[in-house]
C-alpha cells in the first residue's frame, strides 16, 4: 500500500468515525450529560453504539499501522501545510 492510498484510507475511517459520532450525539442527555438509561438500554442505541465502537477500534488499529509505516510523509504532509 502507498502512502496516497493510506491516507485514502484514514481519511474515509476518519470520516465514518465522526458521521457514527454524531449520531449518537443526537440522542437525547439528562442534566449531568448522560445518555439516559431508557435510552442506552434501546435497541436503536445499541446497534448505533456498537457500530461506533467497531469504527472507532478499527480507526485505533489503523492508525497504529499508518503513523508508523508513513512517519516521513505524514511530517512532509504537515510541514507543507503550516509552512509560511
Amino acid at each position: 500500500m502507498n502512502y496516497a492510498i493510506a491516507k485514502a484510507a484514514s481519511t474515509r475511517i476518519d470520516n465514518e468515525v465522526t458521521r457514527l459520532g454524531r449520531i449518537l450525539q443526537a440522542y437525547p442527555r439528562n442534566a449531568i450529560g448522560l445518555v439516559a438509561d431508557a435510552v442506552r438500554l434501546s435497541p436503536e442505541y445499541r446497534a448505533d453504539k456498537l457500530a461506533y465502537d467497531k469504527a472507532f477500534s478499527e480507526m485505533r488499529k489503523f492508525n497504529a499501522w499508518y503513523v508508523k509505516a508513513f512517519k516521513a510523509e505524514i511530517r512532509a504532509d504537515r510541514n507543507k501545510r503550516f509552512a509560511v
